[in-house]
């Protein structure tokens, strides 16, 4: 088979209860960029490379294959001379209406000690830093508060004073805290939980953390996670801007559409607000002792209208490409890259292959294909590209 182009990949979505099921005169994200017809379910997850439980399937190569598939026949085609069994990443839209679970994903050890102990629940052996960029406005919970922060939350929500008392202030203090907080006791949890909901402010004078916790208490009755957001940071992104998720990073995303891309793991330690399997202890033993704001970034400035976004810990890219006139782009120097059209429509040439690819549509780059011709085929095109080390080619 001819690897001098660009294949087209058939994507399968998630359709968690969190997901964005769109508003009045607003469709789904996820349905909208694929051209689906809203049905008023959720559309939480667009999954885009080779992982077994949700693998995309290679449309224009013979028999239409599914990824994971091809590459365990076709690795050096695919993935370069190095070959491989396995897709390096998985690239997503992740759009959610409501939160998510607090959770966090392993490290490498871990993961391969969790996978070996219990496959169905972690079916990879593999670590699982992502790096999530804003798509719409959107808000998360990333890593812990200062433990000063969380002190300053109890002299106004004094129930809060449970989950600091006899903590020496410390790098390690928050997490004490937030562990605390974790494993109180149910009868415990709840009257602290129903204290904390009873000080709340009046409505025109509560903080956004105050609406929050009301927002999850409200979905998750009984869960000492709800108060999460006194314990975590409030992060809220912005279009284009992102933040890097490293191993043992606790977090929970809240409310928006964001571009993510990790290894090739599926493996999610959670701590609470969900209906999901919970492991608090595991969760603990993964996480961080230091506390401190996440970096918030708009990416490397690598060209006109060129961002790039690199993946914690690994030589993962996603980059995100004005495409506003004819543009030679050359692989990266990582071989293998996924293409999301994100706006508008492209005209895409190789030495083998021409095709117009309009909003929505998934491409595969072969690590065999050196470059490609793109063109916009409407205003305001533009296009994802995740693969690994873009910078140093592209």
């Amino acid at each position: 088979m001819n690897s001098q182009r660009l294949f087209r990949l058939t994507c399968g979505v998630r359709r968690y209860a969190w997901g964005d099921c769109g508003a009045p005169g607003r469709p789904p994200g996820i349905a909208s960029l694929l051209g689906l017809a809203p049905d008023g379910g959720p559309f939480a997850e667009l999954w885009m490379g080779g992982h077994a439980s949700l693998p995309a399937v290679v449309a224009d190569w013979p028999g239409s294959p599914r990824l994971d598939v091809l590459v365990r026949a076709q690795g050096e085609a695919i993935l370069g001379p190095a070959g491989g069994t396995e897709f390096p990443f998985l690239l997503k839209v992740l759009s959610c209406a409501q939160p998510l679970s607090l959770q966090a994903h392993p490290d490498q050890a871990l993961a391969a000690r969790l996978h070996a102990q219990d496959p169905e629940c972690y079916p990879d052996d593999r670590a699982k830093p992502e790096v999530a960029i804003a798509l719409t406005p959107f808000t998360a919970l990333v890593g812990l508060r200062p433990f000063a922060d969380l002190v300053a939350e109890a002299r106004r929500l004094p129930p809060l004073q449970a989950l600091c008392d006899g903590l020496a202030a410390g790098p390690g203090a928050s997490r004490q805290a937030l562990g605390r907080l974790l494993t109180l006791p149910p009868e415990r949890a709840r009257a602290i939980l129903d204290s904390t909901a009873q000080r709340l402010p009046p409505d025109a004078a509560r903080s956004d953390r105050d609406r929050l916790f009301d927002h999850c208490l409200r979905q998750f009755p009984g869960d000492p996670a709800a108060l999460a957001p006194y314990v975590l940071n409030l992060v809220r992104l912005q279009p284009g801007e992102a933040v890097g998720l490293p191993p043992g990073e606790p977090h929970a995303y809240i409310e928006g559409t964001i571009i993510e891309c990790m290894s090739p793991s599926d493996n999610v330690v959670r701590a609470g607000l969900t209906a999901k399997r919970c492991d608090p202890s595991l969760f603990m033993e993964m996480l961080p002792g230091g506390a401190g704001a996440p970096a918030v970034t708009t990416g490397l400035a690598a060209g006109p209208g060129l961002r790039l976004y690199g993946v914690p810990t690994t030589d993962l890219q996603v980059e995100l490409r004005d495409i506003d006139a004819p543009t030679a782009v050359p692989a990266g120097a990582g071989g293998v890259a996924i293409i999301l059209v994100l706006d508008g429509a492209l005209r895409l040439t190789t030495a083998g292959w021409s095709g117009t690819a309009p909003r929505g549509t998934v491409l595969l780059w072969p690590a065999a294909l050196p470059a490609v011709q793109v063109e916009p085929a409407a205003a305001g095109s533009r296009w994802v590209r995740a693969g690994g080390r873009l910078a140093a080619h592209g």
